[in-house]
């Protein structure tokens, strides 16, 4: 009898960790996406071999002003300090436990995927030295999984965290 109720609760601890696994499973999704630049001439170039962070909170993104410039070279400063200062909030932020989730390379037409995501916020990042036809590229996109499901995130021109040019 008593190995008859061993086997019993052995069986139903079983389903209940089958259970549990497969209900992880149905909330849990994936996030999928390209990351492109389209550059000052119009071609479309795609981020070949980007690293693609996957962040459990946003940073904070330093405002470049390029109203109050009129030279070139100073606009360039500008866009370089305010990429070094997303770097720099990234770069103390990535040392803290939990923050990185994942991070992935990107295929040579631009696309990555994070599979198994369970449901919350994420952020995607890229970040220096993140550089796509000689311009430096940073992003950050809120993304939300809620369950099964994909969400897909385009990092372009229309999404900067910060100019490339």
């Amino acid at each position: 009898m008593r190995l008859q109720a061993r086997t019993l609760l052995i069986l139903v601890l079983s389903l209940l960790l089958l259970v549990a696994v497969s209900n992880a499973d149905t909330q849990s999704g994936a996030i999928t996406g390209r990351v492109s630049l389209t550059t000052p001439s119009g071609d479309v170039i795609y981020g070949d071999w980007v690293r693609v962070f996957l962040t459990t909170a946003p940073l904070d993104i330093p405002t470049v002003d390029l109203e109050s410039v009129d030279v070139s070279i100073e606009r360039r400063s500008r866009i370089n300090t305010g990429h070094l200062e997303f770097f720099r909030h990234f770069s103390r932020q990535q040392r803290e436990t939990g923050y990185i989730y994942d991070s992935k390379l990107t295929r040579p037409d631009g696309t990555f995927a994070f599979h198994g995501v369970p449901v919350g916020q994420y952020y995607v990042v890229v970040t220096f030295p993140t550089m796509i036809a000689g311009f430096k590229c940073a992003w950050q996109a809120g993304v939300a999984v809620t369950g099964k499901q994909d969400v897909v995130v385009e990092l372009n021109n229309e999404n900067m965290a910060l100019p490339a040019y």
